[in-house]
């Protein structure tokens, strides 16, 4: 039955009381089926998958004795046709159908929603389903109710950019392309790979361990699966993979896996990724932009509606999501009016020499308890300055801020260093006014492998030197690569504006950096006690 019950005789009637039921029951599969598409969302974390079940009407149709008549509807037949050979995917590579499931519909519909999700179970997938639409199907023409659903939240994945056909067949290819990657990576390769980056022994190695732990992971879930199984696990892999896992044999994790497998030295192996990853050059646009590049630059520009996202400013110290602040002056008076009163204490304080260890330990066992910091400032080093955006409602475009959880903050650091008087500052010690992660690590879902660093914020320091605005193709959303020419382009004739707000810039500690060697001293319950940060950890 595809609609609602028509007028009849009164419901004291056998054949009134009987229409009633058969229309309560058809409510019910309607509800059932509703309830299935939620449960199933929320299972495969709103993650679509078409598969090659066909003939589903039909199979439908057959399944429903004496009624085929009554529930011949055009608006079903479109609903099931569309939709009902979708699924989710478990993460051992199961199939779950997107809409049918027995033990949710009344007993009348049991048999043909069985039939639907055993056609739709032992189907083969054939690739991601992505869609713009809130609604599935046609909920109602007139009075008569139909098959129908209701997307809960917009479907992952989708970016404004391409067309949802236009991801379904880019997701296609990764497929292929993973695929391929597997077979000519081993998981003993990439545990070397691993072994090599998750021991700092290359530049940037946080950056690039996930990816190639991504791998290695994929390789594992797909051995523990059987038959088609492991091709839905790499299905299900590739449409929720972060952006640039895909495509292994074209970055920088390509040719480092490559030169482990041709046993070339170590050294080697190691200059040779350090050169492709230098600052300088990574994702870096070696020539100017091309006309034709400004010109499809400025329409992603206007169709993302990110024109004034571009625009930057210095950060100031309430914008940061710190990690440590000095006490309150009134805390550290440990007294009132009469403090200059009380007796000196009977034991000087001791000049130890400094304490030598990691940056994790310091920030776990000694910023908790400190009151005041200062920094040991060298003539030259890894100043940094923190940005942000000029209008913090425009669209976000870095690659960790995102609507629903803002967080527009960068950073900038020159690759080999500045001077100190370049920042406003003299070597000597310098009073340190927070301690701030990297924005990738703010917030609740933290992004390591896009940072990974702390910095200490300086009292009095701002950067003088800087032309442009600091935009830079690695900070930039995905959907930018392409007109990354043109925008740092744009970013090197831009202004940084705010410089005399500028509270947010210090000194940049970094795991990436291997040796730090920084000297900081610390007060804690009264007495300060030098530290040496010699490594992150």
């Amino acid at each position: 039955m595809a609609n609602s019950p028509s007028p009849g005789p009164s419901s004291g009637t056998a054949a009134a009381k009987a229409r009633d039921m058969h229309a309560a029951e058809y409510a019910a599969l309607l509800s059932g089926v509703r309830a299935r598409f939620a449960r199933a969302a929320e299972m495969g974390g709103g993650r679509w998958f078409t598969t090659d079940a066909a003939g589903l009407y039909d199979l439908y149709l057959s399944q429903l004795p004496g009624e085929r008549q009554i529930h011949t509807c055009a608006a079903c037949r479109r609903f099931i046709e569309t939709f009902g050979a979708l699924a989710t995917l478990t993460d051992k590579g199961a199939i779950e159908p997107a809409l049918w499931r027995e033990t949710d519909v009344p007993p009348f519909y049991q048999p043909a929603i069985r039939a639907l999700a055993e056609a739709v179970g032992r189907a083969s997938v054939t690739g991601p389903f992505l869609t713009r639409a809130t609604t599935w199907g046609k909920p109602l023409t007139g009075f008569w109710a139909h098959l129908a659903v209701e997307q809960a939240a917009p479907m992952p994945g989708l970016g404004r950019l391409l067309t949802p056909s236009q991801t379904m067949a880019a997701q296609r290819e990764d497929f292929r392309t993973v695929a391929t990657a597997l077979e000519a990576f081993s998981p003993t390769l990439l545990h070397e790979a691993l072994r090599v980056l998750k021991t700092g022994s290359v530049h940037m190695s946080e950056r690039f361990a996930g990816p190639v732990q991504w791998l290695l992971d994929l390789h594992e879930n797909r051995r523990r699966a059987k038959g088609a199984a492991r091709d839905n696990v790499l299905w299900r892999a590739v449409a929720s993979a972060p952006a640039g896992y895909c495509h292994p044999r074209a970055s920088v994790i390509g040719s480092l896996l490559e030169d482990i497998a041709s046993g070339a030295p170590f050294p080697d192996i190691r200059a040779r990724f350090n050169a492709k990853v230098a600052p300088l050059a990574y994702q870096r646009p070696q020539a100017p932009p091309t006309a034709g590049n400004i010109a499809r630059a400025e329409q992603i520009v206007e169709q993302l509606g990110i024109g004034p996202s571009l625009e930057r400013r210095f950060a100031r110290l309430e914008e940061l999501e710190t990690l440590w602040r000095p006490a309150a002056p009134e805390a550290r008076s440990m007294g009132g009016v009469f403090r200059h009163l009380l007796p000196k204490p009977r034991t000087a304080a001791l000049d130890l020499p400094p304490v030598t260890m990691t940056w994790i330990k310091f920030a776990a066992t000694v910023l908790p308890g400190a009151t005041r910091m200062e920094l040991d400032v060298p003539d030259k080093g890894p100043f940094i300055a923190f940005t942000t955006a000029v209008h913090p409602e425009a669209p976000p475009i870095l690659k960790w801020d995102r609507e629903g959880r803002r967080n527009p903050v960068a950073w900038y650091v020159y690759p080999n260093g500045s001077p100190a008087s370049q920042w406003g500052l003299t070597a000597g010690w310098r009073e340190v006014t927070a301690v701030s992660a990297l924005p990738t690590l703010w917030g609740d879902k933290p992004q390591p492998f896009l940072g990974e660093g702390a910095v200490l914020v300086l009292r009095g320091a701002v950067d003088n030197g800087i032309s442009g605005n600091a935009l830079f193709p690695s900070c930039l959303r995905d959907d930018l690569h392409a007109v990354r020419a043109t925008i740092e382009a744009y970013s090197g004739a831009a202004i940084l504006h705010g410089r005399e707000t500028a509270l947010a810039c210090g000194f940049d500690i970094r795991k990436s950096s291997g040796a730090v060697n920084q000297g900081v001293r610390v007060m804690s319950e009264g007495r300060w006690t030098r530290y040496m940060i010699d490594r992150w950890d």
